[in-house]
């Protein structure tokens, strides 16, 4: 099993109000179950795509919504074609904006680090990987 999967049986039972005659030993299957983690490969396609249609898929630009949906489905069609688990339009939105506000924070953190008093030292600032990287080329200042 992936251990990246967060959705793996319970195979404990001593916990209270698992016992046989308990009325609500099957509550946990109401529970939503959670996906498992985008992985790097899925992540990559899913930065490169948007990066390469962010033209189209952030400016105010005349192109319709349709479109627009339209083209997030082609990535989450592309995201698909290496996921382990089918991902929706709205978790591979989400991703992308988790990515841009993860790397907003991190060069945040490393602007500050460079204007401290004494210019900063390199040391103090966490360098952007690839993916960030990508990322950040799209952010606007």
């Amino acid at each position: 099993m992936d251990p990246r999967c967060h959705n793996r049986p319970q195979e404990d039972d001593s916990r209270p109000g698992t016992s046989q005659d308990d009325p609500y030993r099957n509550q946990d299957i109401y529970r939503k179950k959670r996906k498992c983690r985008f992985s790097a490969e899925e992540q990559e396609i899913l930065v490169k795509e948007v990066t390469e249609h962010q033209h189209q898929l952030f400016t105010t630009s005349n192109l319709p919504i349709s479109r627009r949906e339209a083209i997030w489905q082609q990535i989450v069609d592309k995201v698909n074609s290496v996921a382990e688990e089918r991902r929706t339009v709205t978790e591979c939105k989400k991703r992308w904006h988790d990515c841009k506000r993860r790397t907003k924070e991190k060069m945040a953190r490393n602007r500050k680090a460079a204007l401290q008093t004494g210019g900063g030292s390199p040391a103090h600032q966490e360098a952007l990987d690839h993916m960030e990287e990508m990322v950040a080329a799209v952010i606007p200042e």
